[in-house]
């Protein structure tokens, strides 16, 4: 056997390319190192370690929530020596989402790094999902702005309260998906036409049609094997719709 045949010299499991669209199969935190550098990153990652409080305290999540944290900022710092495209000391934005329960947790990484989150967005769904049986129904999710170098959003316009219209019912199934329409505005205000654009948590592909419609490059990774395939199925498609268009 040839070394180049060894499947253990390459940090991913699949490479499927796809017009201007690279995906990777694999985790991110191996595969992210390898990558050529990126104008901005969009993405939704797991929001953290399952977690429970039974209020006797017997099980607190706070070493949880902290153990997340290296995690988090372990991908967030990967993704940051990417910003670099354009400018080698660094340029980018990058838009993460994430929700209260996640918060402190993306609070703590970026303390840790010495990268502030510049901004916090609301997103407000216009649609009140499941609650408990004491609390009140959430109506929202957030996404944190990282600016890396002197990147700054072009429209000095922008409030930090958006409405996306969302519901229970998830066009592909994933149980994280987010609308298509967050997701364009968000590589809109993060990118330019032509720029290159990551998600490292790709899940069923959202970022990356967002961005083929946009006219940018992009950038996938997903680990889970059924979410891959998916990805792949969806932006194929996104680009024989834009031929059509054409």
């Amino acid at each position: 056997m040839q070394p180049a045949d060894r499947a253990d010299l390459v940090p991913y499991i699949e490479r499927v390319q796809i017009g201007e669209a690279t995906l990777y199969l694999g985790d991110c935190l191996e595969i992210l190192p390898t990558l050529s550098k990126v104008d901005a990153v969009v993405t939704d990652p797991p929001y953290g370690i399952n977690t429970r409080s039974d209020g006797s305290g017997k099980l607190n999540p706070w070493a949880d929530l902290t153990n997340a944290a290296f995690f988090y900022a372990d991908w967030i710092s990967k993704c940051k020596r990417l910003l670099c495209r354009k400018k080698p000391e660094g340029h980018g934005s990058l838009w993460t989402f994430l929700n209260w329960r996640s918060m402190v947790t993306f609070q703590k990484a970026s303390c840790d790094m010495g990268w502030p989150i510049e901004s916090l967005l609301v997103w407000d769904k216009q649609w009140i999902g499941p609650g408990g049986p004491r609390g009140l129904r959430p109506s929202y999710e957030m996404v944190a702005l990282f600016c890396h170098g002197d990147w700054t959003v072009k429209n000095r316009g922008l409030p930090d309260v958006q409405r996306w219209k969302w519901a229970s019912a998830k066009p592909t199934g994933h149980p994280a998906e987010k609308p298509i329409e967050g997701l364009e505005w968000l590589v809109n205000n993060g990118s330019e036409h032509g720029d290159v654009v990551l998600d490292p948590f790709m899940g069923s592909g959202t970022t990356g049609v967002a961005s083929i419609g946009l006219g940018r490059k992009f950038i996938g990774i997903e680990i889970d094997r059924r979410w891959f395939d998916a990805s792949c199925e969806r932006i194929s498609a996104a680009y024989s719709q834009g031929r059509l268009f054409e």
